[in-house]
């Protein structure tokens, strides 16, 4: 039995078995979009300078992993000091909350 609140509202997640799959297709596919206005907004809020500083990009390019002009302004590369780090985790940890909370706990229609 979920926890009851002051509020009356219960906390628990969703058994995804009885979800149809289109509508939990639908929610991973709008999550994987909502990861890429964090990385573009993270790379905006850091600066070019700065993320050159914290992270360290691929120097050998090949046909099959150049990028174009997006894809170049959100790659990061590897985190090469502790801010990097910090940045890194940070966008990890906030589209996994958001995965979670979005797929396993807000009510589906």
């Amino acid at each position: 039995m979920a926890p009851e609140y002051d509020n009356g509202l219960e906390f628990c997640m969703i058994d995804l078995s009885t979800v149809p799959t289109q509508a939990l297709a639908n929610r991973i596919i709008i999550v994987f979009l909502l990861s890429f206005f964090v990385f573009m907004g993270t790379a905006r809020i850091l600066g070019s300078e700065r993320k050159e500083r914290w992270f360290k990009r691929r120097t050998k390019y090949t046909l099959l992993n150049r990028r174009g002009i997006f894809g170049e302004y959100m790659n990061f590369g590897y985190p090469r000091t502790w801010q990097g780090l910090l940045v890194a985790l940070g966008m990890y940890g906030l589209i996994f909350i958001i995965a979670i909370g979005y797929i396993c706990y807000y009510p589906y229609a």
